[in-house]
């Protein structure tokens, strides 16, 4: 059975949504509903045997704290039992605001999250090749998302060219994507949220952060078994406890794309980055396409 006529789900969050932000990341986490059951009792299990209720990346602030290792213990979970199996997909966009606006961009700017949630998710749903979606984000009070679920209805399955209106007044034969549901939810309600939370959280700190990331997560990785040491991790020095907290998420991440062969690179570019849209795991930056 192709995908295009099964029922798929995305959840999403955001990260630095702020007005004045200079970066805004965007992660939707999706899959078939049977394989996102799945990941959410597993999740569910690593928030009890951490004794937290949710899982939130601006929570981690200290190396050992319950809420470092329950993120730890999502990643595992999503890597692990998920993505390796491309059952589940983790798709962050993240904006350099002030890049993207130019001379147009002051401190009172908000961030394009219109723009860059149209395109993580039609992006998800052709790498999926299915039309029918159910679609789930985190509460928002500035965004109406059934007005969002009727805009996303309207768009083409093909791929719009390079400053075309991306994806809609294609014509009556093209196929359309279907939201048949689009329904706000409380993330401490819902774990698949708080790994979108977590993974667009990731990718904005990447962006922001001018510290010794890249070299810390090398240093302190198991190159056989992919991996933290966490003997050599906790003897860094001169960071603090909120950025080697970060770190540890951060190099886990790592350490297990690498052992897998999921593409996700901390070489070349001061941000985590992923060469090839294939990857479940996929981290890329928002050019606006009109």
């Amino acid at each position: 059975m192709s995908n295009e006529c099964k029922v798929f789900q995305a959840y999403s969050d955001e990260s630095g949504t702020n007005v004045g932000d200079r970066y805004t990341s965007v992660s939707v986490v999706s899959g078939e509903a049977e394989a996102l059951n799945y990941l959410r009792d597993k999740l569910r299990e690593t928030l009890r045997n951490n004794n937290v209720y949710e899982v939130k990346f601006s929570k981690i602030r200290r190396y050992g704290s319950p809420y470092t290792k329950a993120a730890v213990g999502f990643i595992g979970c999503v890597v692990n039992e998920s993505a390796i199996y491309n059952r589940v997909r983790i798709d962050t966009m993240t904006t350099d605001n002030e890049c993207l606006n130019g001379e147009d961009y002051d401190s009172v700017s908000e961030p394009d999250l219109k723009g860059m949630s149209y395109q993580v998710l039609s992006n998800v749903g052709r790498t999926w090749g299915c039309t029918q979606w159910g679609f789930y984000p985190d509460e928002n009070p500035r965004v109406n998302w059934s007005e969002w679920g009727s805009c996303l209805s309207m768009t083409s399955t093909l791929t719009a060219e390079w400053g075309e209106e991306p994806f809609i007044g294609r014509s009556d034969e093209d196929a359309q994507f279907e939201f048949s549901e689009v329904k706000a939810l409380n993330s401490v309600e819902e774990p698949l949220i708080q790994v979108a939370d977590l993974f667009s959280g990731i990718a904005r700190f990447s962006h922001e952060d001018n510290g010794d990331r890249a070299e810390w997560v090398e240093r302190s990785r198991d190159e056989t078994q992919g991996k933290l040491i966490e003997s050599m991790a906790r003897d860094k020095g001169n960071i603090t406890r909120s950025r080697k907290g970060r770190y540890r998420v951060i190099g886990e991440l790592y350490s297990l794309c690498h052992r897998y062969g999921l593409y996700v690179s901390l070489t070349g570019e001061n941000d985590l980055r992923v060469w090839g849209t294939q990857s479940p795991i996929n981290f890329w930056d928002y050019r606006r396409r009109y």
